[in-house]
């Protein structure tokens, strides 16, 4: 991806858990452009991690994609938000190569909210009430 992407890690782990992460996926640091952790999220009343894109300087959030397997992680900028399934071990498992194929498709776009919401709809689906699922 950092062919088309500068690539952060932005996860609501400790600083020193990312880093060992990091250092073994990035061991020459030239494939992560930044890292931000759980100092650079929200905490909700509940212990929620809130991460807020805007943090992100000298970029414009029309250009920006958060990955996470934790949808409520992107609350602040729903459109800028991608989810993925968490991985269980299973090599047969695709969920990367969807979420590749996916981003290489988004970086032609002007606006990545403009594509994630007319693909995604995660907009559309925050606004359901209990009374939309038959509860």
């Amino acid at each position: 991806m950092t062919d088309y992407y500068d690539i952060f890690i932005f996860t609501a782990s400790s600083p020193n858990y990312a880093n060992t992460i990091i250092n073994y996926i990035d061991p020459t640091g030239k494939l992560i452009n930044g890292i931000l952790t759980r100092a650079n999220c929200m905490e909700t009343k509940n212990g929620f991690f809130i991460k807020d894109l805007r943090i992100i300087k000298n970029r414009d959030l029309k250009n920006l994609i958060l990955v996470d397997n934790l949808t409520h992680s992107f609350g602040f900028q729903i459109e800028n938000g991608v989810p993925i399934l968490e991985w269980h071990n299973d090599f047969k498992d695709m969920e990367l190569k969807y979420l590749a194929d996916y981003l290489v498709e988004a970086v032609e776009s002007d606006d990545v909210r403009v594509f994630n919401q007319e693909r995604l709809k995660l907009r559309d689906m925050a606004n359901f009430t209990a009374e939309d699922f038959g509860i």
